[in-house]
């Protein structure tokens, strides 16, 4: 037996039962030493510490079963069918997905398994994006159901292989689109792909028989092109409505979304496509419903930043330049047809993070954060130590450049980022967190349910076109995207290395967050609205919904569960909350798509 393989598939196990133990699905017995007995009469054995969040952090070199048998995520899921209580064709899908997953958990080992942290943070961007692990809630993070073993080598963001886009020339009648105020359809391919091969595409549609008036240039993923629009779009392309002008431009490198693509030797925009495949919960498609006003909501949330003496200094709003969406015609006649058939083809173009960043500067996903390398180092450790600050001095800049600019945004103007750790992008110079990037808002963008005077110059149809949510829930786009599935796993990454206990890292957020709200009395009623130091908060489920729902299309994507509510760990640190408040979340969290 490999290392790799055993060190993969105990790594996997160790993640899927603390994450369904959290979610109320497993319920082992013990305190440090735990077992397990499933209904089938297996039981599992392992050590683990209690997390703050009340989540078990487990080693995974302790995992036994009691028949001696080497531990193994897909056989756990065979043996604890009882437990997980999926229907027989759940069930067998889930196990493709944790398969699926187990395979490139092995990957990324043999790629990157060897390297410390103090390397990693030496390596390009690209290089340390594709070694992170993916999606830390979901266990099944790497099921990608719909591509095979030679699509994985050519497209999945752990091998970093280039990727030419494929290029349609669409007649304008099939578009939405959308542009910032400052691109138009010429200076973006110019800038996107360089001036040269945007006027040599330009000229090969001309020939193939497109004109500007009429049609849009149109980037698309090459694996959707041959798997599925070459044949979804069978009479438009017959019709030259669409017109296939094939591989086109310089290489683009998936990122960690998968279909999010970054220049391969840097450029100002990434490129977001439309995939027909199923990744954690959700098919990932293009909806259309934001596209046209992209550009204009990212304009607008810079304007809001450059005007704000808080963000200005420490926040980049990378913009959405360009977005186009095509309706199938066909489709679009059938509205309640599951979503992943509305939203086969559509691209948007995005402001590059690292381009973003100033000189000396940059940019590294909040989830690379509690990567740890082969010494069991996380990279916020090795980015300290290189910095030559202690971590919990790295801490605070990281808490004052990040979560403050998050809670002032939604307290001045009642905006919530869902703001997981590739939503988020973090800044350094130096080694030292001196800003975030947010980015991502095609869905993940919320507005309060009450309009603040700061939403004045908002166009009414985007404040109209923005989920708008109370308060009591719109907070969930911190505390449950940020504070559980980006803080929960650095603090235990922290604690786990030696280099800071649980305690002292939320005791240093909440003097952080206690520090701002003094400095603002004037939203004192906005920061008690928008409460981060209540005593309770939901508890957000992904994966047993999985589980319950199954895998059926559906024309919508499907809601996380809800779990017991969890005691918030800034209401328990000294001095007690900033504000009063009453145990408002056990009556009115509501279930949120917040990944």
């Amino acid at each position: 037996m490999s290392a790799p393989f055993d060190h993969a598939r105990r790594r996997l196990l160790a993640k899927m039962l603390s994450e369904l133990t959290w979610e109320e699905v497993l319920h082992p017995e013990g305190t440090d030493h735990y077992r397990l007995p499933l209904a089938s009469g297996p039981t599992y054995r392992f050590r683990a510490m209690r997390g703050i969040w009340d989540n078990l952090d487990i080693d995974p070199g302790s995992l036994s079963l009691d028949n001696s048998a080497h531990p193994c995520p897909l056989q756990f899921a065979v043996n604890a069918q009882t437990e997980l209580g999926m229907t027989p064709a759940t069930h067998a899908t889930f196990l493709r997905e944790l398969s699926n997953t187990l395979r490139q958990d092995i990957e990324l080992l043999r790629l990157y398994g060897s390297a410390t942290a103090d390397e990693m943070i030496h390596w390009p961007t690209t290089k340390l994006h594709a070694a992170l692990n993916g999606h830390p809630k979901a266990v099944a993070n790497k099921g990608r159901l719909g591509w095979g073993s030679a699509d994985l080598d050519a497209y999945a963001p752990e091998y970093a292989r280039p990727i030419q886009l494929s290029w349609l020339a669409i007649h304008r009648n099939l578009l939405r689109s959308g542009r910032s105020d400052s691109m138009d359809n010429t200076a973006l391919l110019d800038r996107a792909i360089g001036a040269k091969p945007a006027e040599t595409l330009r000229q090969k549609a001309g020939a193939a028989g497109a004109r500007p008036e009429d049609h849009v240039l149109m980037p698309v993923h090459p694996w959707q092109m041959q798997a599925h629009l070459a044949q979804a779009f069978t009479v438009e392309l017959s019709q030259n409505q669409i017109i296939d002008l094939g591989l086109h431009g310089p290489d683009f490198v998936a990122t960690p979304s998968i279909r999010t693509l970054t220049p391969a030797t840097g450029g100002p925009f990434d490129v977001k496509l439309s995939l027909g495949i199923l990744n954690t919960s959700a098919w990932r498609g293009m909806p259309g419903k934001y596209i046209e006003h992209g550009g204009a909501i990212s304009d607008w949330l810079t304007g809001l930043v450059n005007d704000d003496p808080v963000l200005k200094p420490c926040v980049t709003v990378l913009r959405e330049v360009a977005g186009d969406w095509v309706r199938h015609p066909l489709i679009a006649a059938c509205p309640d047809a599951p979503y992943r058939h509305h939203e086969l083809l559509g691209a948007l173009w995005r402001e590059n993070a690292d381009h973003r960043a100033g000189p000396g500067q940059r940019a590294v996903m909040a989830s690379a954060l509690f990567h740890e390398g082969a010494c069991g180092t996380p990279l916020a450790v090795a980015y300290a130590n290189k910095a030559g600050m202690p971590i919990d001095t790295w801490l605070a800049a990281l808490f004052e450049v990040t979560v403050v600019p998050l809670w002032h945004m939604l307290c001045r103007y009642g905006v919530g980022f869902i703001a997981h750790g590739q939503n988020i992008t973090v800044i350094l110079e130096n080694n030292m967190p001196v800003g975030m990037a947010v980015k991502d808002f095609q869905g993940d963008l919320d507005l309060v349910d009450q309009d603040f005077p700061e939403m004045a110059d908002l166009d009414p149809a985007i404040r109209a076109l923005l989920p708008r949510k109370p308060p009591a829930y719109i907070v969930h786009d911190i505390q449950t995207a940020h504070f559980i599935t980006v803080l929960r796993f650095l603090s235990a990454a922290l604690s786990r290395s030696g280099a800071l206990a649980e305690d002292r890292f939320y005791a240093l957020l909440a003097k952080t967050l206690r520090t701002y709200a003094t400095a603002h009395p004037e939203l004192a009623d906005r920061q008690q609205m928008f409460d981060l130091f209540a005593p309770l908060m939901p508890k957000v489920c992904i994966n047993r919904v999985r589980f319950a729902i199954g895998y059926e299309d559906s024309a919508e994507r499907p809601l996380p569960a809800r779990g017991t509510d969890l005691t918030n760990p800034l209401w328990t640190m000294p001095d007690g909350p900033i504000v009063s408040t009453s145990n408002r979340y056990a009556r009115t969290a509501q279930t949120t798509d917040i990944s």
